[in-house]
């Protein structure tokens, strides 16, 4: 008896499709995954589409037509009954062919998973799989013109009736590069019993002190087997069941369950340890030979998405509570890393994943105009405790529901949720991304007191997948997490900030408020919020070739930010609010991050302080959009296609750490307000004076209540004299929630405040700064004395007088340096240490800082 086996296709090759005498074009690469664009580049028949301006000079490519083609051996074994090849996924239109003679699978459904019995089809020795995948672009406007037309914002509206990665169209940062090929691995399994699906459902007790597991497991047999499990707790304790499973029906089902007491869980990070279980399930034959086995890493964790009545404020909460404990999420959405999602390596996904964790954030969601992510990304998250709230793959259109498209949908869903299921860091699915904002938009049907379910004959027919299609299989395959409709989602419309989650786009988009309102704005859950910034210097000379296309309004520049009305969005919130000396490319970057980290930075601290304890989460969690990009590309991304982390980053990354202060500056008139006026400045003909207050508040994310040190400094900024301090003594900060410091701290508009939280060694803890607003109007120091000490991994910085917005960096920027903190507020009197890994005391640094070019 032979236990199955399995081959993974690989050693691709490639040519238009349709075209008279085309060669085959041997892959440069050896990998089971490939496309045609990367293709295409390492074949130099085009230009890399991420450089200058050769994203115009490729469109042709998704107008074609494309084949593939393999060659792979198999050798006849009695002992295997059965032969499949097994599809994790083409993009997007593809007829496989095998040994050209068998057309064994057509496929319109990039997200679908395909298991083809192919026994009897196979040669003994060398066999070819060919696979021809037409052009996406000409499918979805057939499609468009049998079904109709549907709006879709961004890209073109062909896409909404298309099952492919919605970005691959081009949105407001990504380009229209629309590829194809075999973007999932290919396996040839060949077995007599196998196992084909294994679900490890882990159900914790309200007491935490006991968890039934349910192992359900799914199977192709040829015989009677028994299926034994074997569960591996994380201290090495076993426990193990076994069942037998007849050949009454070849495909068979089966279900064993285990009791654990005292169960070892899964934690977030900050929250706790990554444990996991290992379960290996096996399937055996009369003689105890084992025919098959799937071995399953699983984290056991108890979670709620909590949305209870508030204390004092109308509506409800949302937030989430893993193992009894509330969780206050302070993350990033993120989209596909590449717009070649080949190109993405496993160890692209643990490195994005490290920077997620090394910027105190705790949640990524996975946005739904990209993909369901590779298995990489979640296994990741598993393993360094962080939490994914997943869309499906629908986003920012009018989607249709006839039969045929509801029918690809509802399969694309099992086979994804079967899939994502296992992962423990998933803890939300939601139905798209802004399609009830889109309904909104558009004046579309959304009755919300018709709950008929089915609202097909309607001119808003998607909604019957958000909210019966979706959330039936989220409850039968993924049992125990939360299903959302939309994101976002809630109360009276999309925009209710009592209810649900919101996109908070009232700054940049919508509105466009001043970011210094962002305490006005804030929502039960900021699900999207953000500021453009240009990416770093160094990755603008990686992209733009030509050094006379390097200014900031340049055509090349232009073309790498896709962002609607960009320019006049980027000049009215930086002319706004600071001085800007020069538009050469280097103050324009820093201005516009600066700016951009001005904004998030607020919005941070202004959600995060709405986390005042139980019964009190006015606000559950905010998500930054975004924190990557898909190309090289001027965007609202933290951190560039190349991973160069903006001011942003290191500035959100301060507000988000485990303790945190907060300094929030105003008027007592518009302190009053919930909402934001119709202007924050007074008229130029008012020359009233002008009275600030300043709030401080203490953030404690920890389970412990902490036992604090707070001094506040009040500091001259052109002349760096200490006008006022005040030691507020040691201050209780209780655990998992905001702490208000001082309220009504009076000063004027030439004095900076500094917030200093301490250890009860004298230790710093965290910092906060806060300066008069707008930033243009501040008289600054003329000649400020910034004294920079280099030393064997960490800088010491000091000043005499308030230095904003300081940036250090390594000259030349070749160096492998990784600072752990940067884009900083300096104040006299305090040494700011920045460790540095890889820094010496021989490297030389440049350093800028918001005046440093007047």
């Amino acid at each position: 008896m032979s236990v199955a086996s399995t081959l993974t296709l690989s050693g691709w090759r490639w040519r238009q499709f349709g075209k008279a005498n085309e060669d085959w074009h041997q892959c440069a690469h050896d990998k089971p995954t490939t496309e045609i664009f990367t293709d295409l580049i390492d074949a130099k028949v085009i230009p890399d589409p991420f450089i200058d301006e050769n994203e115009r000079h490729v469109q042709w490519v998704g107008e074609a037509d494309w084949e593939y083609a393999c060659d792979f051996q198999y050798e006849p074994e009695q002992a295997h009954s059965r032969q499949d090849l097994v599809f994790a996924g083409l993009d997007t239109v593809a007829t496989v062919y095998l040994n050209d003679q068998n057309e064994i699978l057509n496929s319109t459904n990039m997200f679908h998973r395909h298991r083809v019995d192919v026994t009897g089809k196979l040669r003994a020795g060398l066999n070819t799989i060919r696979i021809v995948f037409k052009s996406a672009l000409h499918y979805g406007r057939e499609l468009e013109k049998k079904h109709g037309s549907y709006r879709a914002f961004s890209g073109e509206n062909s896409r909404a009736h298309v099952r492919k990665a919605q970005y691959h169209y081009g949105w407001d940062w990504g380009p229209l590069l629309m590829t194809c090929g075999p973007c999932g691995e290919i396996k040839l399994e060949s077995y007599s019993s196998t196992l084909i699906d294994v679900f490890v459902n882990a159900q914790v007790s309200e007491d935490l002190h006991s968890a039934s597991i349910n192992i359900d497991f799914e199977a192709i047999v040829d015989q009677d087997v028994t299926t034994k499990v074997t569960v591996t707790a994380p201290d090495g304790h076993i426990f193990d069941s076994s069942a037998a499973l007849s050949i009454a029906t070849k495909e068979s089902r089966g279900s064993i369950s285990l009791e654990i007491d005292e169960p070892q869980l899964w934690y977030l990070v900050g929250h706790g340890p990554q444990v996991f279980y290992l379960v290996d399930v096996a399937i055996l034959n009369r003689d105890q030979v084992p025919l098959h086995h799937v071995r399953k890493i699983v984290g056991i964790r108890r979670l709620r998405l909590v949305q209870h009545n508030l204390i004092d404020e109308p509506g409800t909460s949302f937030f989430f509570e893993v193992n009894n404990k509330p969780v206050y999420t302070s993350g990033s959405n993120w989209i596909p890393g590449h717009s070649f999602l080949t190109a993405m390596t496993s160890k692209d996904y643990a490195s994005a994943v490290d920077r997620c964790v090394k910027a105190n954030q705790n949640m990524l969601r996975v946005w739904g105009g990209g993909i369901y992510e590779h298995d990489a990304f979640y296994e990741e998250c598993d393993r360094r405790g962080i939490l994914v709230w997943q869309d499906f793959a629908f986003a920012c259109a009018q989607y249709p529901c006839y039969p045929e498209f509801a029918a690809t949908v509802k399969r694309e869903a099992v086979d994804q949720v079967k899939r994502l299921r296992q992962y423990c860091s998933i803890v939300l699915y939601a139905g798209n991304n802004e399609d009830y904002q889109i309904a909104e938009m558009l004046n579309l049907t959304w009755d919300r007191d018709d709950h008929s379910g089915d609202w097909t004959k309607t001119n808003f027919p998607a909604r019957t997948l958000y909210e019966t299609h979706l959330p039936a299989v989220v409850a039968e395959y993924a049992p125990g997490v939360p299903y959302h409709p939309s994101s976002p989602w809630g109360g009276d419309g999309t925009t209710d900030r009592t209810v649900g989650d919101i996109h908070q786009w009232n700054v940049w988009h919508g509105s466009q408020e001043k970011y210094q309102l962002w305490d006005k704005l804030v929502g039960r859950f900021v699900s999207e919020f953000g500021m453009l910034g240009f990416p770093a210097a160094k990755s603008i000379r990686r992209y733009v070739t030509d050094p006379a296309q390097r200014y900031p309004q340049s055509r090349v520049l232009d073309l790498h930010n896709k962002a609607d009305g960009a320019e006049r969005r980027l000049g009215l919130y930086v002319l706004e609010n600071i001085r800007v000396n020069s538009l050469d490319l280097d103050s324009w970057i820093y201005a516009t991050q600066l700016i951009q980290g001005e904004c998030l930075s607020f919005a941070v601290r202004s959600c995060r302080r709405q986390w005042k304890g139980p019964g009190q989460e006015y606000c559950g969690g905010q998500l930054i959009w975004q924190i990557n990009d898909c190309w090289p590309v001027s965007s609202w991304a933290i951190i560039d296609f190349y991973g160069e982390k903006k001011m942003a980053y290191f500035m959100t990354k301060r507000d988000s750490a485990p303790l945190a202060l907060g300094i929030s500056r105003s008027t007592p008139e518009l302190k009053k307000l919930k909402s934001p006026p119709p202007q924050i400045l007074a008229p130029p003909h008012d020359l009233a004076p002008k009275t600030y207050i300043c709030d401080v508040w203490a953030m404690n994310g920890t389970l412990q209540d902490v036992q604090a040190q707070i001094e506040i400094r009040l500091s001259d900024i052109a002349t760096g004299a200490l006008r006022k301090e005040k030691s507020m003594g040691v201050q209780s900060l209780l655990s998992n929630r905001t702490t208000e410091l001082l309220e009504d701290l009076s000063v004027d508009d030439k004095t900076a405040v500094q917030a200093i939280m301490r250890d009860g060694d004298g230790h710093v803890i965290a910092r906060a700064s806060d300066w008069p607003q707008p930033l243009k109007y501040v008289t600054l120091c003329a000649s400020p004395d910034v004294n920079i000490s280099v030393l064997d991994g960490k800088l010491e910085i000091r000043t005499n007088v308030p230095v904003k917005g300081l940036v250090v960096s390594v000259v030349p920027d070749g160096r492998d340096v990784e600072f752990e903190d940067n884009a900083v507020d300096i104040f006299p009197d305090d040494v700011y240490t920045i460790r540095a890994r890889g820094l010496t005391k021989a490297d030389k640094v440049e350093v800028r800082y918001y005046g440093s070019d007047f």
